[in-house]
């Protein structure tokens, strides 16, 4: 196994509130999600995964993906996981 190290970053505290957020939607922590996204560009860069680069030019970290997208069901997606949790929260309180 590589050997590992500790890299500290400087973020604004409003990007890492929004970066926490973004990634909670994907169940990750952003101590989870930086080093997936370096490994992601370190093999971008090398062409180890081909045609990837123009969806990750979109302003998103779901930008790899959204060549799978659905446009029609993009208005129901929004906002769902928050409808969700509170239709939960509603039947929890009966």
């Amino acid at each position: 196994m590589a050997d590992k190290i500790t890299v500290s970053i400087e973020l604004d505290a409003d990007i890492k509130a929004a970066a926490e957020k973004l990634y909670r939607k994907i169940d990750l922590t952003l101590e989870e999600a930086i080093p997936l996204l370096v490994k992601y560009n370190v093999e971008q860069e090398e062409g180890a995964i081909p045609n990837r680069k123009p969806a990750m030019e979109k302003n998103s970290a779901f930008g790899a993906l959204s060549e799978y997208a659905n446009p029609a069901l993009i208005p129901f997606e929004d906002g769902a996981l928050e409808r969700a949790m509170v239709k939960r929260y509603e039947q929890a309180l009966g």
